[in-house]
């Protein structure tokens, strides 16, 4: 995202009651921009000292009407925001904004985060939650978004398509399934770094979702269809003992 014209959101110290009316004079993408929507004065100030701590680009308010009102001009890029609003829901609100969105809810049980899930949410937090964890969700998500500000990713003969989900091998299509698809994402930000399977459940597989032997299964496939596409033995992925995998140049062909 590039500035904000109407000072929406800001690391400079709020006054009064409202975390709403902040500035920023960013002209170039730069931090990440969160946006807090939270009926609890007390919970959202607390919420937003913590995600500044982390360089974000964060404001907030009480109210859906309110933070509509506050990006009628900007999109930012990410929402946390509680389950339930005033006449209206965190996911519809994200909908409205048009960005990812992590859902706080107060209600019990696996039923309601699976639902959450499956209507849209990109992850849901239980209240009492921890800070640190929010914190870490947060950057997880903020990069993944960043990394799909891109149109297309080239590694060698490698090409992948991320805003149409495609991978083409030396111009021919690779049939991928989408948790294969965005494992190759995961492994190729940036291409030659270490992942490991705690990092690449976090990148490519939905919370509360899979297992470091997951992982190992999804590899072992992908690896197949990249070497029956030809990018040769492993097919690019190589395994660094005891730290992870890593997509390696250096066993990519001419």
């Amino acid at each position: 995202m590039t500035s904000i014209s109407s000072e929406l959101l800001s690391n400079e110290p709020t006054s009064g009651s409202s975390q709403g009316s902040l500035t920023s004079q960013a002209t170039t993408p730069g931090p990440s921009k969160v946006l807090v929507v939270e009926p609890h004065p007390t919970l959202r100030t607390v919420l937003v000292q913590r995600l500044r701590q982390d360089g974000h680009l964060t404001a907030a308010v009480g109210s859906a009407q309110e933070a509509v009102d506050l990006c009628r001009d900007q999109t930012p890029d990410l929402l946390i925001s509680a389950e339930l609003l005033e006449h209206n829901s965190a996911l519809r609100l994200a909908q409205q904004l048009g960005c990812s969105v992590i859902v706080l809810t107060a209600r019990t049980g696996v039923e309601p985060v699976v639902g959450l899930l499956n209507e849209g949410a990109d992850d849901v937090l239980r209240k009492p939650f921890g800070l640190e964890e929010l914190a870490a969700r947060s950057k997880t998500l903020l990069k993944r978004g960043r990394i799909g500000l891109q149109e297309r990713v080239a590694v060698g003969p490698l090409e992948v398509h991320l805003l149409l989900r495609q991978v083409t091998l030396r111009e021919k299509p690779v049939e991928l399934s989408p948790r294969e698809f965005a494992l190759l994402c995961a492994l190729l930000m940036p291409p030659g770094m270490v992942r490991s399977r705690h990092e690449l459940l976090r990148m490519a597989w939905p919370p509360f979702s899979g297992g470091p032997r997951s992982v190992d299964t999804q590899v072992l496939t992908l690896r197949r269809k990249l070497e029956q596409a030809g990018l040769g033995e492993g097919g690019g992925i190589t395994t660094v003992r005891q730290q992870g995998y890593r997509f390696s140049l250096e066993t990519l062909p001419g």
